[in-house]
């Protein structure tokens, strides 16, 4: 499975696959030492002198205009297009606009799994999954379109239950073990596996 990360802007635990850094997150990865594939932004929320150590860096160095009619996730989502499951940092909190659009970017495209010190948010469509608890306490889901949810080695376990928009139940679910058991029968889910802040 071919795995990416983009580094949006500052976030806690560890990248895995290849690393791209978008913007800040690429000064936040050259700062911590983090080895990019590629970054890319137009680089206006760095300084002058943190822009150029950046361009010094021996990797593909995508320097957007600032008057744009996408923002940098949006095309760093290009870069990413081939890779099997798309991690994104630092996507969640700080402005509200910015963190609206990534979750609807991860609404549309099941890859895409958004991650901060609390949160992790990625769709769930038709299919079978394994769901780690990875040190998250809740486990919630958000029904995007009616659907059929089996769930497995949680608190409330489901069995084949027909879900609608607006179900509120699905939520503060918890993990019993390490890891529950997920069969989405029909429809989709936004799943969000959190912590209190």
């Amino acid at each position: 499975m071919k795995i990416a990360s983009l580094v949006l802007r500052e976030f806690e635990g560890e990248t895995v696959g290849d690393v791209f850094g978008v913007d800040y997150g690429a000064w936040l990865c050259y700062d911590k030492g983090i080895e990019m594939k590629a970054a890319c932004g137009d680089f206006d929320s760095v300084s002058k002198s943190q822009k150029q150590a950046l361009l010094t860096l021996d990797i593909p160095i995508y320097e957007l205009e600032p008057m744009k009619d996408y923002t940098d996730f949006e095309y760093s989502l290009s870069l990413v297009k081939d890779y099997d499951l798309i991690y994104v940092y630092g996507a969640l909190g700080g402005r509200r606009d910015h963190e609206y659009l990534h979750v609807q970017f991860a609404l549309k495209d099941p890859r895409i799994v958004l991650i901060d010190g609390s949160n992790k948010i990625r769709k769930v469509e038709e299919g079978t999954y394994i769901v780690k608890k990875d040190n998250y306490r809740y486990l919630s889901f958000i029904v995007i379109e009616q659907a059929v949810i089996t769930i497995e080695n949680v608190k409330y376990p489901l069995s084949r239950r027909q879900v609608y928009l607006g179900d509120a139940y699905l939520s503060s679910n918890e993990i019993l073990e390490e890891q529950a058991f997920l069969c989405v029968h029909s429809g989709s889910f936004l799943m969000i596996q959190s912590n209190e802040v």
